[in-house]
């Protein structure tokens, strides 16, 4: 895969965070790399949690050492503020272990990116699933909603920048 583009998904969360490293070719397919969940105890103190976040990301960082970040936006509508707050503090540490290793961040709304990859922005999780897993090719579907959410979101920002020439 060498002279790919690397793109590091990630759907924040303060007890599951997804994350997905995709690999784009020149002709802008794409393939995963790397997939998981990064999961944190409801009963640890939040600056635990999301040290949690921000350390494992930063390992997945510098293994893949992905090109770009793509990360999922706060939605436009929470029923509840203290949902959002929390996403914030999710969000921000994810933000912080890219921008501390120098990496780009994007940023995306949920809708654009079920849009862009399912074909609906009010496509549901078993729909993302299947999306993704048709995108990537596999002969299984991806069992994680938090995973193929990250994915989803890598393969928006690869739609939308397109492949640059250079690759």
């Amino acid at each position: 895969m060498t002279g790919n583009r690397r793109i590091l998904g990630i759907d924040p969360a303060l007890t599951t965070t997804g994350y997905a490293v995709v690999a784009a070719d020149s002709r802008g397919s794409v393939s995963l790399l790397e997939g998981g969940l990064i999961r944190t105890k409801p009963t640890d103190a939040l600056e635990q949690r999301l040290k949690t976040i921000n350390g494992t990301l930063t390992e997945v960082i510098e293994e893949f050492e992905p090109d770009e970040v793509a990360i999922e936006d706060l939605h436009s509508r929470y029923r509840n503020l203290k949902t959002a707050i929390i996403m914030g503090h999710a969000r921000g540490v994810a933000i912080l272990a890219a921008g501390s290793a120098g990496v780009p961040v994007h940023h995306y709304q949920p809708a654009r990116v079920k849009s862009i990859v399912a074909g609906s922005g009010r496509a549901d999780k078993a729909q993302m699933k299947r999306a993704v897993s048709m995108r990537l090719g596999l002969s299984t579907e991806i069992d994680k909603d938090d995973v193929a959410d990250a994915v989803g979101i890598a393969i928006c920002h690869v739609h939308v920048t397109g492949v640059p020439q250079n690759i």
